[in-house]
């Protein structure tokens, strides 16, 4: 199990992805389409495998209409890029917490072995 060839691979497929910029940790100052890995929980697989549970980030437009304009327009190919890394599971729009305000982002999660 090699992590950092599967962050490798997940910010390789991300800039695959139309107006997608992957970076392998979280940038300073996050622009709309900036996406980065979280590793997540490993789970046994059969013998000494272990399937690993990525998080995928994608900022978003930090307005709500440009948010959802901006995931309708870009989930489709952003699945279409992650799927050759991994499996994807989930996927689910999130608020991040930042002072007094609230940050969007979309949250893919997928497994990988």
């Amino acid at each position: 199990m090699d992590l950092a060839a599967g962050r490798q691979a997940l910010v390789d497929a991300l800039s695959s992805a139309p107006d997608v910029t992957g970076h392998a940790f979280r940038p300073a100052k996050p622009r709309v389409g900036d996406a980065w890995p979280l590793l997540g929980p490993m789970e046994r697989a059969d013998g000494w495998a272990f399937t690993v549970l990525w998080r995928v980030l994608v900022w978003l437009p930090q307005d709500g209409p440009g948010s959802s304009g901006w995931v309708e327009r870009h989930v489709n190919e952003l699945v279409d890029a992650l799927t050759p890394v991994g499996f994807v599971e989930r996927i689910e729009p999130l608020t991040i917490p930042d002072g007094d305000n609230e940050r969007f982002a979309l949250q893919f999660q997928l497994r990988s072995e």
